[in-house]
């Protein structure tokens, strides 16, 4: 009978003790390795690591992060986004001392959890929807808040009120891209078309290129693309077209460029690893930084933006600032669905793992 009562009387903090122990044993899982291990980065790229695009923008922002850390780091480039390939990458970064793993390109995601599960003692971070195993999560920056306040821009800037989009397939990424970017367009002027044609892949330069013609044939002016390199500002600048920037600016161009939406990588990557060295890594939840956090902006306006454009820019900016909402009031989709009404606002979720539509607006080259 007394050991009862003791039991009773003590229960509560029998049960705290063991919720410590587990939270303990669940976090010392993820914290920096035994004193005297360092810590070795891997990171996994579709493409060169010099392509002044995607892949690039990725590896120099991670590197940055590990020259912050003083952490080894290890690349490998051209890995197709295919089972066997990202396999056989990650196999040889563990082989060469990576116990972080960052899977930089949205089809690695299907593999991420099978893959992270094989090296349990490895963290891997991953830019796609996946993340459920214990030692993985999902990473990414909130670009469609800069592609918002890009539309506006171009949408303002248009003189025929047709804008057009050269982006590889439709998936959330892209989409919520679009739809942001359609969003801003039709701030400035509620008429105005977003053209899109998908290409299939990543990098085609004769496609993304050829795609130009056809969106200007049919009436855009502003071309905006999503791909791992910009070959669309490129035919743009040539067909003498106005164009809007992503992910980063390496090239010089025109004043017809005007502006673009930019990923900040190395903030990011400095999260995602300090998180990891001091043991605060949540690989419970999704990591997505936005313009609050400098993880997105824009490029400097081009000299041909006008005053007025760039003053309702700056005001919708301040407003993401102040409640991160660009998906949020009336939205109808293309097909005249409503998606979101008055006071309500598109979950995070959502926008990350299920926008498959697109709004008002937004027509599918054919």
């Amino acid at each position: 009978m007394k050991s009862k009562k003791w039991l009773i009387h003590h229960l509560p903090l029998l049960i705290v003790g063991i919720v410590c122990f587990a939270l303990v044993v669940v976090i010392r899982s993820f914290q920096l390795p035994e004193t005297g291990r360092s810590v070795v980065v891997g990171c996994v790229l579709l493409g060169d690591k010099n392509d002044k695009g995607w892949n690039e923008s990725h590896n120099t922002g991670l590197l940055n992060a590990c020259r912050a850390y003083d952490c080894g780091f290890i690349t490998r480039e051209w890995v197709a986004e295919s089972e066997d390939a990202v396999s056989v990458a990650v196999s040889e970064l563990v082989n060469d001392g990576a116990n972080v793993i960052f899977l930089t390109s949205f089809g690695y995601g299907e593999y991420m959890d099978e893959i992270a599960r094989e090296y349990p003692r490895v963290a891997f971070f991953g830019i796609s929807d996946e993340g459920a195993a214990k030692n993985s999560t999902t990473y990414f920056a909130r670009l469609y808040q800069a592609r918002y306040i890009a539309g506006i821009i171009a949408g303002a800037e248009s003189k025929t009120g047709v804008l057009g989009y050269v982006t590889s397939t439709p998936n959330p990424q892209t989409n919520r891209s679009i739809n942001a970017y359609a969003m801003g367009m039709r701030v400035v002027n509620s008429d105005a078309r977003l053209i899109v044609r998908f290409t299939g892949s990543w990098e085609d330069e004769a496609a993304e290129r050829e795609s130009v013609a056809l969106l200007a044939d049919k009436g855009a002016d502003v071309i905006t693309y999503h791909a791992a390199r910009p070959y669309a500002v490129q035919e743009a600048e040539k067909l003498g077209l106005m164009s809007v920037g992503y992910d980063a600016v390496y090239e010089k161009y025109s004043d017809r460029f005007l502006t673009a939406a930019l990923y900040n990588w190395k903030v990011l990557y400095e999260k995602l690893l300090g998180d990891y060295m001091s043991g605060r890594s949540n690989f419970s939840n999704s990591y997505w930084l936005g313009i609050e956090e400098r993880a997105v902006d824009l490029y400097p306006l081009s000299p041909l933006v006008s005053e007025q454009t760039k003053s309702i820019a700056s005001i919708e900016k301040k407003r993401i600032l102040n409640s991160r909402s660009v998906f949020s009031g009336v939205i109808y989709d293309n097909n005249g669905t409503l998606r979101c009404d008055k006071d309500e606002r598109i979950s995070d979720y959502e926008l990350f793992t299920g926008m498959d539509w697109f709004i008002e607006g937004v027509e599918i080259y054919e």
